[in-house]
């Protein structure tokens, strides 16, 4: 009996050893440290996703199926739904592209312009880190559905010309996840709202599978994304991402 009683508290020892060792550790994070981390959960070299966005107004909803290319900056948009079937949008380092199969047209587009529901060209044209041109301020821990979350203000840099000018971000304080952003004006009016209900392990990596974005200034408004299928860090031929590969 004494063994027993002597090996659990040994036991209970280096147990309150290592969670404390593991709770000094992540006190000691900024959030720069933080942010940084959760780009790196989810950071691939390249990406093949097929999906699904239900996109609900005052006019009901509408489902819209899409696949997608991506690789390094550079980035390719395919649709499938009847009413956009044949639709492509390619992003390169230079410009926005948008092409519309019925009359075989090429529009070039801006990044604040709608792509569909409440995705923009610059939501798919942005593939710089967080604190590429954000300011990070960690504002404390909450808890998220029972997750307890890092919570961080991002504040876009001087001269830095960006969609959110500020954003809180929940991360995971776990896995460092993204679970949820809020975003706004640069005089913190509500625009968005991100919530990730789902990331799944897609071959060693992860991917956001299930995310609800809500408009904050149409009631109303939402856009939802469902990722059925990803392949990621896989070889793509950098020609998929030319303006022929757009009209074919």
């Amino acid at each position: 009996m004494k063994r027993i009683i002597t090996s659990l508290a040994v036991g209970l020892t280096i147990f309150i050893f290592c969670a404390v060792v593991a709770a000094a550790q992540t006190a000691v994070l900024t959030a720069e440290e933080i942010v940084s981390r959760a780009d790196d959960v989810m950071d691939y070299s390249s990406a093949y996703t097929e999906a699904r966005m239900i996109n609900t107004d005052r006019f009901g909803e509408k489902v819209i199926a899409y696949r997608a290319w991506s690789k390094g900056t550079n980035f390719l948009m395919e649709f499938d739904s009847d009413a956009e079937y044949g639709q492509k949008i390619l992003r390169t380092d230079e410009r926005i592209y948008h092409f519309f199969p019925d009359s075989e047209t090429v529009f070039t587009k801006s990044k604040g312009d709608s792509v569909v529901g409440l995705i923009s060209y610059d939501d798919i044209s942005n593939e710089s880190g967080m604190l590429d041109n954000y300011e990070a301020e960690l504002l404390g821990e909450d808890v998220l559905e029972g997750t307890a979350c890092f919570k961080i203000k991002l504040k876009a840099k001087p001269r830095r010309r960006v969609a959110y000018p500020v954003q809180i971000v929940w991360i995971v304080q776990e896995n460092f996840v993204i679970r949820r952003v809020e975003m706004f004006t640069r005089s913190n009016k509500p625009l968005k709202t991100m919530v990730i209900d789902e990331v799944k392990d897609f071959g060693g990596s992860l991917l956001a599978a299930h995310m609800l974005i809500t408009d904050e200034v149409r009631r109303g408004v939402t856009s939802e994304i469902f990722i059925d299928n990803a392949e990621l860090n896989i070889d793509i031929d950098d020609k998929k991402f030319t303006r022929r590969e757009l009209t074919r």
